[in-house]
């Protein structure tokens, strides 16, 4: 649904950024088909957080107890045979937490981490430290397998979107 405007472009409006607001508004005042999907994204966006929020509140957790846990974390990945202290390339970095930023508000931060590390052991990473731009495809089709489970089409389509190199 691009209609001369870019997938990156839309992420941006979505995200609330405002450099193409004006333009983006512009079009969906004109594109009905736009319009109906953009309201749709809004609606579920709404919804999503709502829900998100309120398991927030059901599950609280403290600040030590988050500390405790990363903590806990870190050391068992770190003990894990597969773990590798080599940085992966800023650029894939960055667009993995994208991803993570994109899948969180649909299900949480540690499902989104849990849905990143999944995806990964499915494609030919088979570690999230180890995916990297040639392997970005494969891994990318398997988080939007992922998470048309997690989210919903809307939801996977926009992890789908945001992942494009």
């Amino acid at each position: 649904m691009n209609h001369g405007i870019s997938d990156d472009q839309w992420v941006s409006y979505l995200d609330g950024e405002p450099d193409y607001r004006d333009q983006i508004e512009a079009h969906l005042i004109g594109c009905q088909r736009c319009w109906e999907f953009n309201e749709r994204l809004a609606r579920t966006a709404t919804r999503l957080g709502s829900a998100g929020e309120a398991m927030r509140h059901h599950f609280p957790l403290s600040d030590g107890m988050l500390h405790r846990s990363l903590g806990k974390l870190l050391a068992r990945i770190r003990r894990h045979p597969d773990y590798s202290e080599t940085e992966q390339p800023l650029e894939v970095r960055a667009r993995l937490d994208s991803l993570k930023e994109v899948l969180a508000p649909m299900c949480g931060s540690t499902t989104a981490t849990r849905a990143l590390a999944a995806a990964a052991m499915g494609s030919p990473a088979r570690s999230l430290d180890r995916v990297s731009e040639e392997n970005w495809d494969p891994f990318l089709t398997s988080l939007k397998s992922i998470a048309i489970v997690m989210c919903g089409e809307t939801g996977a389509h926009l992890v789908w979107v945001s992942g494009q190199f």
